[in-house]
């Protein structure tokens, strides 16, 4: 039997596209020539559509849009596993994720608008939200920092978790709390970056230093190992006495540990360090690292179930889903306090 994946191949465009020809959309928004091109394609490889009596459910394709590339996707567990838990969980129930789409290779509208509905991973700027949301109103956006009242969200809570770290450092305590932070870049339609969004940690970190009258020492830099190193050199050399780092990314955190070895401070002894991924290395390193699991593969699922429920038109009101997040206590910060 003929399928529609092997007809938008020898067509040239994506499932989508074939499925909502084929089945008479009015709405899709492609040119006269690909849907008759869609057509003379079908009837060429002799498809037979399945009568409306079929009790093999309708297919629904969901597109991927993400910020990152190739490469930074290998290297960051975090994304790569929210994306694994889409993929895994649209094989489960049927949903078609047809490829991923990379901002950095442009994006198209008449390709976004076939999509039954749009997953989007990363930072984007509010333009560049809107702009899609034009192509395609059926949008969730996973771990962003731009909102719309109209477009679904499924986030980590991040907020009250970085609130409970800084609290048990104050109660163990320290009283030099330092926080390491990545930059969040905001990306355009063309993968150009445009700004920067703040990060839910970072503000409040300064919110919870200020009410508690303590003084901020911060710093920010890109996602990846030596930002922790250089983070905590910059830190330590500012202010020596840092007993506590609040950092946000277990690759991160291992700059900082390395760096703080080098300056014969112990973590979790001499200061507590604790991050957020819970990387599987993160229980092997020496000391263990205390780190936030912050449930990637619940909100790759999360967003898929919801992109499902867009597809299939159940509802025309925003979701705004906020997956739990878990302080998982090792070594850099050993105990849990009452």
């Amino acid at each position: 039997m003929v399928t529609i994946k092997q007809i938008a191949a020898a067509a040239s465009v994506s499932p989508s596209t074939v499925s909502r020809v084929l089945n008479g959309d009015t709405t899709l928004s492609v040119s006269a020539t690909t849907r008759q091109k869609v057509l003379d394609t079908a009837q060429a490889l002799n498809y037979v559509k399945r009568s409306k009596n079929t009790t093999v459910a309708q297919d629904y394709h969901v597109a991927v849009i993400t910020v990152f590339s190739e490469a930074r996707e290998a290297t960051d567990a975090y994304w790569r596993q929210i994306y694994l838990s889409i993929e895994r969980h649209a094989r489960r129930i049927g949903v078609v994720i047809d490829d991923v789409i990379r901002m950095t290779q442009g994006i198209e509208q008449q390709t976004i608008a076939a999509y039954d509905a749009v997953i989007i991973l990363g930072d984007i700027s509010q333009s560049a939200l809107l702009a899609i949301k034009q192509m395609n109103s059926r949008l969730v956006l996973v771990d962003g920092k731009t909102y719309a009242d109209d477009i679904d969200v499924v986030e980590p809570e991040m907020a009250k978790i970085t609130t409970q770290i800084l609290d048990d450092f104050y109660t163990a305590g320290r009283r030099q709390i330092g926080f390491i932070g990545g930059i969040n870049e905001l990306f355009e339609l063309d993968g150009t970056t445009n700004g920067q969004a703040a990060d839910v940690r970072a503000t409040v970190y300064e919110q919870w230093v200020a009410a508690h009258q303590l003084r901020a020492h911060s710093f920010s830099g890109a996602w990846h190992v030596e930002t922790g190193r250089q983070g905590t050199m910059a830190l330590l050399d500012a202010q020596p006495r840092i007993d506590a780092l609040l950092v946000a990314s277990d690759p991160i955190a291992i700059g900082a540990m390395n760096a703080l070895k080098m300056r014969g401070l112990e973590p979790g002894k001499d200061i507590d360090l604790v991050s957020f991924d819970n990387l599987e290395l993160a229980a092997y390193l020496v000391p263990a690292l205390t780190t936030v699991d912050l449930k990637p593969a619940a909100l790759g699922q999360q967003a898929l179930e919801q992109a499902y429920d867009l597809a299939q038109g159940k509802r025309d009101w925003a979701i705004w889903s906020t997956i739990p997040s878990q302080l998982i206590y090792r070594e850099t910060l050993k105990m849990k306090k009452a």
